[in-house]
């Protein structure tokens, strides 16, 4: 949901907004190409309209209601890959001093932490012949914490919810050996997945609490996904991960 405007394709190109965090997600993106990390959109500039202007990145988004494929085993490991070969890209990059973020559901960072995606959902993850591609929509990367950037994908990817709230095609995963695999690509230890579950339960007592914000001040996407009854999916999640944690953990 990071975008929250007009975004547009056109050609091989998409235009975006621009907001007062563009610029430093850009020299991120630079920075990310300037390593031969093919995994996210280039950036080219801005257009006649004053529009961020980007590379289109060919290939398939799950959109809700999510289809079998999201739930592959194929899928979730590359974006466990994608996602750990990002942080390693990350690592070197130092923000420019005038950096602005947008982070509503992530803490203060400290002083040298490592950029993060912060938003690896499944509409952000661009799959093409089965296998994937790249990540899109950096609007909420910012100095995070690699623990807590795998805990917000694996919400999405293995996905740590309740029973009721998953789609269709999705129910009936194996919700622990999913977050095993997606935590083993990470080359995760026991310790280390102890951390990413604690992260799971604090991201999602801070997204409920910045949803509602966000829907209090008018924005019409975070409006309509409290309206369906985000709250309550919310809360049935956090009850799962308090339930599952030492199955997680392992």
């Amino acid at each position: 949901m990071g975008s929250g405007g007009a975004v547009v394709r056109i050609g091989d190109t998409v235009r975006r907004p621009v907001r007062p965090h563009t610029a430093t997600v850009a020299s991120f993106l630079r920075h990310l190409e300037s390593l031969g990390f093919a995994g996210a959109p280039r950036v080219l500039g801005i257009d006649e309209q004053g529009r961020e202007m980007l590379t289109y990145i060919e290939g398939d988004v799950g959109l809700p209601p999510f289809p079998a494929w999201v739930g592959g085993d194929t899928v979730l490991i590359g974006v466990a890959r994608l996602q750990r070969a990002l942080h390693q890209a990350a690592a070197s990059f130092v923000p420019p001093a005038d950096a602005v973020w947008d982070r509503p559901n992530l803490a203060e960072a400290a002083t040298g932490a490592l950029v993060c995606h912060n938003d690896l959902c499944v509409e952000n993850v661009v799959v093409r012949d089965g296998q994937v591609i790249a990540f899109i929509d950096f609007d909420f990367a910012a100095p995070s914490d690699r623990y807590l950037d795998i805990a917000i994908a694996a919400r999405h990817w293995v996905p740590i919810r309740d029973e009721v709230d998953i789609d269709p095609d999705l129910r009936g995963l194996d919700r622990i050996a999913r977050f095993h695999v997606f935590c083993g690509e990470h080359q995760l230890d026991r310790a280390e997945r102890e951390i990413v579950v604690t992260h799971l339960g604090v991201f999602l007592d801070r997204a409920l609490e910045s949803m509602r914000r966000r829907a209090e001040a008018g924005l019409p996407a975070y409006i309509r996904v409290w309206e369906d009854g985000y709250p309550e999916q919310n809360r049935r999640s956090r009850a799962w991960v308090d339930a599952h944690a030492d199955a997680l953990i392992g």
